[in-house]
Order: structure tokens, then sequence, then C-alpha cells
């Protein structure tokens, strides 16, 4: 008992430490998740606004035109270009936004200092040379001249990012494209990256988390505290290995941490948060301390309980396990009652009516096996028609006699479609379109053999093609039209295939109709109930499956044809 209760203790403070595990590290992801998506949308919206302008025909070309007089340039730009400056005074967040010109009849506006970024003068467009300097132009635009037209559009709609070397500036860097295929200059908007990237994002969790961004060749280029040193940063973590997002524990300089990244999808860069275990399983030293407490009282009162009632439940539950022994040969035995209404009072009570359900079951499934046999047999000697077959092969035999290739194979072809779609791999229902196929090649064969007795056309709705039904339905009865109709009636049977959707009654509706010799018919049902078994079981099959709603009709007349109709439920 001690070792059960100590190993049960074990076991659930080992689960609620996992539980804590689990649902603190869903908890920071979900913290992440935010802090993600709070940044690219703020990214993303300061990116779309650069779009209008980068995409205007117009200001494109202002930057595209080659100026012969200042008064042209000066039109130009108050008219063109001097609107996309106008966002530094709406968004408080853009610190500058500056205009890269490959134009060199365009003057400078502005200054560029070597080292820290723009100065505060607005309205910056200066030339291309400054933005050769920086790392971002030798990554993505060196080599422009050798890049393919879809590489460019590429290019125009990568999100290009980049943050100063103070780390207060963080830059959207988008190109300026003419026709797709030139580059006539690149805009620069830089971002406060205080505006970005709020102070005590993370307050409502542990002070020791830590929080950083790395771009898309691992330089961090933002961390929440500048004094630590990011665990995940070096090579060989599972960061990267090109997955967008994950999470592993990772070894620190006094604990272990787990290290939760995302990377955005356009830009390439890596968010991650690094949280010590110690913080993270706080909460669950408290429990493990409460679980030791709880251990040592339930042993202590254990130990008395169990000399109490041990002899109570053991009686009761050997008498059970007995009875369950005898079960072994399947002999299925009622049980005896136990007094109680305690748990094994209920669990024997239960018991019985299991054995009492398996009898019940064990029975119905016998009987149902035994229905499905004969059904199966009567179905396959449905399916495998011997007069129909002999009759086919000895077609096939006399135009072999008389050398008639193209018929044979025809025949063969037909006659092979047939019987695989009337096994349809062992499936109950397959498409309206093959059921059609069915029917169809079984009216090639025939007509093969009985040229001009017979004339059969099919009009069936496209859109009911798709539907499903139950296989079998409709050879039948196309049968009876052609053996009791069109070999006793001289001249040319005509027979009308149809189907349709009935919206009206919300179901597909197929029709037969022959002008044979017909048959006097006191009620339909009654010949559908005793007739030929193909007729009988279309319908016992149809409405077993779909209910007595659905089913075969039967309309015919002496000397003046029959009439089938089939109702089944619409099956998409």
């Amino acid at each position: 008992m001690i070792f059960a209760v100590s190993l049960a203790g074990l076991l659930t403070y080992q689960k609620i430490q996992s539980y804590i595990y689990n649902q603190s590290s869903k908890s920071y992801s979900q913290t992440l998740d935010q802090v993600v998506m709070n940044i690219d949308y703020k990214m993303n919206t300061h990116q779309e606004l650069l779009n209008p302008y980068i995409t205007n025909h117009k200001f494109i070309a202002a930057l595209n035109t080659i100026y012969y007089s200042p008064a042209d340039y000066t039109y130009q730009y108050f008219d063109n270009l001097r609107s996309i400056f106008e966002l530094e005074r709406r968004y408080p967040s853009i610190k500058n936004i500056i205009i890269y010109k490959k134009n060199k009849t365009m003057p400078d506006i502005g200054t560029y200092p070597d080292k820290p970024s723009i100065s505060d003068a607005e309205h910056t467009i200066i030339d291309i040379s400054y933005a050769e300097r920086n790392d971002w132009y030798q990554k993505y635009f060196t080599n422009l001249d050798e890049t393919d037209l879809a590489g460019l559009i590429a290019l125009s709609n990568a999100s290009i990012w980049t943050v100063n070397d103070s780390r207060t500036l963080i830059s959207i860097i988008k190109p300026i494209m003419y026709n797709n295929d030139q580059l006539v200059g690149i805009v620069e908007m830089q971002l406060k990256i205080k505006d970005i990237f709020q102070d005590g994002m993370f307050s409502e969790h542990s002070l020791e988390e830590f929080f950083y961004m790395m771009n898309d060749d691992g330089d961090i280029q933002f961390q929440s505290k500048p004094e630590m040193r990011p665990i995940a940063a070096p090579a060989g973590n599972p960061m990267f290995d090109n997955k967008s997002s994950g999470s592993w524990l990772a070894e620190g300089d006094r604990s272990k941490k787990l290290v939760l990244y995302q990377t955005n999808s356009h830009s390439g860069w890596k968010y991650v948060l690094e949280v010590p275990m110690d913080s993270l399983m706080l909460s669950a030293q408290s429990i493990r301390n409460f679980t030791v407490a709880i251990l040592i009282g339930s042993i202590l009162i254990s130990i008395l309980l169990t000399l109490a009632i041990s002899r109570v439940l053991s009686r009761r539950i050997s008498l059970l396990a007995k009875h369950m022994d005898r079960q072994e040969d399947l002999t299925l035995e009622i049980g005896p009652s136990v007094d109680g209404r305690d748990e094994i009072g209920m669990l024997m009570r239960n018991y019985n009516r299991m054995i009492k359900r398996i009898r019940e079951l064990i029975e119905e499934l016998r009987t149902s096996q035994q229905l499905q046999k004969e059904s199966e047999i009567k179905s396959l000697q449905a399916q495998i028609n011997p007069h129909f077959l002999y009759n086919t092969l000895a077609t096939i035999n006399w135009m072999a006699a008389d050398n008639e290739t193209k018929k044979i194979i025809d025949m063969v072809n037909n006659l092979a479609t047939f019987y695989r779609l009337s096994l349809n791999s062992g499936k109950e229902y397959l498409r309206i379109s093959e059921e059609i196929r069915h029917v169809q090649t079984y009216v090639e064969i025939q007509k093969i053999r009985l040229e001009d007795m017979i004339n059969i056309t099919f009009d069936i709705e496209d859109k009911i093609l798709t539907f499903h039904t139950l296989k079998l339905i409709l050879q039948p009865f196309v049968e009876n039209a052609i053996l009791h109709g069109a070999e006793h009636k001289d001249g040319t049977t005509n027979i009308a295939i149809k189907g349709h959707l009935s919206h009206e009654e919300s179901c597909v509706i197929f029709e037969i109709i022959d002008d044979g010799i017909g048959m006097d018919l006191p009620t339909h049902n009654q010949y559908v109930s005793n007739g030929g078994y193909g007729i009988h079981n279309v319908n016992e099959k149809i409405q077993l499956q779909h209910g007595h709603q659905y089913g075969v009709r039967l309309f015919s007349k002496l000397g003046i044809g029959t009439r089938v109709v089939i109702r089944i439920p619409v099956l998409e």
C-alpha cells in the first residue's frame, strides 16, 4: 500500500509538473505570438504606406525624368514627390523617409552623414551612392543587372528590414522599379525602434525573461536586455533548421532555459523568447511540497482503512473474479447478484447487463451473417447471368467465324467493362455516371446481337452524374425490356432511359420506357413484390437502404409497353 500510494503520488507530481510546463510553454508561446503579431502588424502597416507611392506611375516617372531646368524639377517635386514626405508628419513613429535616386539630373535634398543616420532635415532625396555603402544594398541590389524579371518582381514584393548600428532606428527598404525591370531608386523609411518594440512588453511575466530579434543572417538586431547574452544565437540550434517556429530546452550559464522562436515569412527575421526553467516551474515547487504532505497523510490513513475494509472488499471482488474466470469457455452465464450500492455492487450489476447484452448481440450477429450470406449469394447469382454470358460468347463465336475483329474487340471490351462495374471492387455504391456506363456496355453488347431489333436512347441530366447510387438498379429493367419486349415483338423496340433531379421531392428519378409487348398488371406493387428476382431485388435493396418512400414502381399495358420508375435519394 505504501509503495502504491508513493508511486501514485510520484506519478501525479510528474503529471502535474508536465502539465504546468505545457501550460506555461503554451502561455509564453501565446505571448510570443501576440508580440510577433504586434511587431509584424506595425512593420507591415508602415510598409503598406509606401506601396501607393512606389507603384504610382507619376511618382516613378518623376524619379526617372531627365530634367533640363530647375523649374521642371520643382514642378515634379511639388506635384508628385513631396507627398511621400507628408508621412513623416502624419505618423510620429516615422523618423525619416529617404529616397535614393539614380537620376543624376535631380538635385540632392538633405544630407546623409557617414555614421549615425539622416539628419533631422525633412524631404531627403539623395544620390544612390549613399545607399551603396550599406550592407543591405550589397546583399539585395548589387547584381540587379543579372537578375531576371521574376527575380526583380520578387525583390519588389520582398520585405527588406534593417536596424542601424546604434539600435535606435529600424528601416524598411523598398525598391522603386520602372516597368518592373529597371531600378530608378530606393526608398528607406526609418522608424523609431522604441515605437515598434515597446518597453515592458513582457511585464506580466518573470523579470528574467529575455526577448530578442535576429535577421536572416543570424545577427542580433534588437534585444530587450542589452546586458544579457542570447543563448540561442550560435548556429547549430534547432532554430536554424529551416523551421518557421518551435521551441526547445537549452543549457544556459546557470540553468536550463526554454527557448521559443518564430520566423517572419516575408523578411526572414526570427523572434526569440528565452525563459529560465526555474521561473517557468516556480509554481511546481509548492505543488511538490503539498504532494509530499498528502502522500504521508494518505499512507497513514490507508494503513488504518486497509485493515477495516479489506475483508468486505476482497470477498465480493473474489466472487466476481471467480465468475469471470468461468467465462473463459464463453458460456456467458449471468453472475450472482451482489448486495451493495457501492462501486462493487454497481460493477456486478453492469457486468450482468453486459453479459446479457453480449448474448443478444451474438444472436443478432448470427442472424445478420446468415441473411448477409444469403443476400450475397443471390446478388452474385444476379450479377453473373449465365444466359447473358452464353449469348454473348455465342455472338463472339460467330463474329470470329466471320473475321469481324473490330466487333469482337468492342464486344470483349464492353463485356469486361460490364463485369468490372458489376463487381465494383465489392463496393455497394458507385457514381450514377458509372451506373449509366454499366447499362451502356450492356446495351452495346445486346445491340451487336439483336442489331435493328432495339433502339435505345439515353436522356440523363448532367448534374446528377456525380451523385452516388446503389449499383445494378437500372440494368435488370433494361434487360427485361429487351428480353420480354424486343425479342417477342416484330420490328424495332424503342427503349428510353431517362434520369433527372426532382427538386420537389429532393430525389433522383430514373425512368425506363419501352414500347414492347407490355403486360397486364393488377397493381404495380404486386408485380414488384412477387415478380422476377431482378425487379424484386432492386426494390428491396433500395427500400432497405433508404426507406419505403423510395423504390420501384412499374406501369404496363399489354400491347402498348412498359414504364419503370425508380426513385432514390440524392447522395453526393
